[in-house]
């Protein structure tokens, strides 16, 4: 039997959100599909039942791209839940009928994108949750604060990047003694920014931000990992101009990137950043995969497409990220990040 098929290794992390959300006679809806690791939507269906709830498990083909939404009988279910959980092998979390069913009030616990059995028994999902929302508060306090106006990023792959983030900062709240690991979170109330987000993402830790649409200008390089693309062969290189992509220069990611964005792209796919993002998770190891990768400590990611779910304006058929593992970060001129290292206290006030 090959190793994937094996049930191994503890299930205390997958169980951590399950329990922090589901209570004895929920309607629990599983969204995923036949390219998704099998053994993760088995483990959880079995946890869901533990737990009491009734749980229905929503299985179906892959969709072409990230954010497609699933069939319409799926979207029509996720509608009458009272919690989803997202476990397909494309991303859904910004996905129209997400979108829809959160704001019909229907919560998500978003664990999707390709995680397999293993990495959530490791790295990024094993980090306290507690300190990982004291440190966001203190990058967005220290790395940035509330009246940052102009970012540039550089990076060893020749990476020169600017984009305005005037009155986008905005600054969550610090976790007191009532805060609960693991549990959804009104994102709008949580992290002071317009959304529609009822969520908890697994794994997660990162301060995102949207910044101003259309200040984006310069060589965007990103080296780690991207939505669909996957762990990247060679830097990937898109030329920005008043916050459009006109250009993207590299090897066979670029190519692939190219042609996806032909395919399934809009016009606002284009739009660079739609969001840009500081990892925050000291556990995050390099996987290959987007949903754990971007949230490395001192990695940035920049999205592509929608971002009205994070406090921008966009609508698109897509999102995605691109992660760059040590970029510098200049903060109005002064330089905040250095090859991945945080260059001002991520843990309590400066001085």
């Amino acid at each position: 039997m090959p190793l994937h098929g094996l049930m191994t290794g503890t299930l205390d992390y997958l169980r951590r959100p399950l329990v922090a959300n589901i209570t004895p006679g929920m309607n629990v809806l599983i969204v995923t599909d036949t390219a998704h690791d099998p053994r993760v939507w088995q483990a959880v269906m079995s946890i869901v039942s533990e737990l009491g709830a009734d749980g229905t498990l929503a299985l179906f083909d892959p969709r072409p791209a990230d954010y497609y939404d699933p069939p319409k009988a799926v979207c029509e279910a996720m509608l009458h839940s009272d919690l989803n959980i997202l476990l397909a092998s494309t991303g859904m979390l910004h996905a129209h009928a997400n979108a829809v069913a959160m704001d019909a009030g229907v919560p998500v616990i978003c664990m999707d994108g390709g995680m397999t059995l293993e990495m959530f028994q490791s790295g990024a999902v094993t980090e306290d949750q507690k300190e990982m929302a004291i440190r966001q508060y203190w990058v967005a306090t220290n790395i940035f604060g509330k009246d940052a106006r102009h970012c540039r990023v550089t990076s060893k792959y020749g990476c020169d990047f600017t984009y305005s983030v005037e009155n986008r900062i905005f600054i969550p709240n610090m976790p007191g003694d009532d805060f609960v690991a693991y549990k959804i979170q009104n994102v709008s109330k949580v992290q002071n920014r317009k959304s529609n987000m009822l969520r908890f993402l697994y794994p997660n830790g990162e301060f995102n931000i949207p910044p101003v649409e259309y200040s984006g200008s310069g060589k965007l390089v990103i080296d780690l990992c991207m939505h669909q693309v996957g762990r990247i062969s060679s830097p990937i290189e898109l030329t920005v101009e008043h916050g459009r992509i006109v250009k993207i220069d590299g090897g066979a990611d670029a190519h692939f990137l190219r042609n996806y964005l032909e395919q399934y792209g809009d016009e606002n796919a284009y739009v660079c950043p739609a969001e840009a993002s500081v990892g925050i998770n000291s556990k995050a190891q390099i996987r290959g995969v987007q949903r754990e990768d971007k949230n490395i400590l001192g990695t940035m990611h920049f999205g592509l497409g929608t971002n009205v779910d994070v406090g921008g304006t966009l609508l698109s058929n897509i999102h995605m990220d691109g992660v760059i593992l040590e970029p510098t970060l200049y903060v109005d001129g002064d330089k905040r990040i250095e090859n991945g290292r945080f260059l001002r206290p991520i843990d309590g006030p400066l001085g």
